[in-house]
């Protein structure tokens, strides 16, 4: 009887160690007040597009916030990655709202 008893909580104890979360199943958390390009070319390929979609919108650097365009997207991913490289101390999320004036600048001049 006393056997059974272990073996059950060995059991229990198995179980319960075995589906607690690990630190390494926690997703990432990206700080992105203070993200630094460099930080921001640190980021994985398929995270960057989302944090620099995150930072635009949550800025509302480009002011057509509302329509996303996915060649306008990825050319604008490109324009910010390349600055980020040129200059990877800068904030980033100052080259996301610079980048957004510009396009939206050019935008409008084509537009005349």
């Amino acid at each position: 009887m006393n056997g059974r008893g272990v073996l059950r909580w060995a059991m229990v104890g198995c179980l319960l160690a075995l589906s607690a979360p690990r630190a390494e199943d926690e997703p990432k958390k990206v700080d992105i007040r203070n993200l630094s390009c460099e930080d921001f070319m640190a980021l994985p390929d398929d995270v960057r597009p989302v944090v620099a979609a995150w930072v635009h919108g949550y800025t509302r650097a480009g002011g057509e916030s509302w329509v996303y365009t996915v060649g306008d997207g990825k050319a604008f991913l490109a324009l910010l990655q390349e600055k980020c490289t040129k200059a990877p101390q800068a904030s980033f999320r100052y080259q996301v709202t610079q980048t957004a004036k510009e396009r939206q600048a050019a935008r409008k001049a084509a537009k005349k």
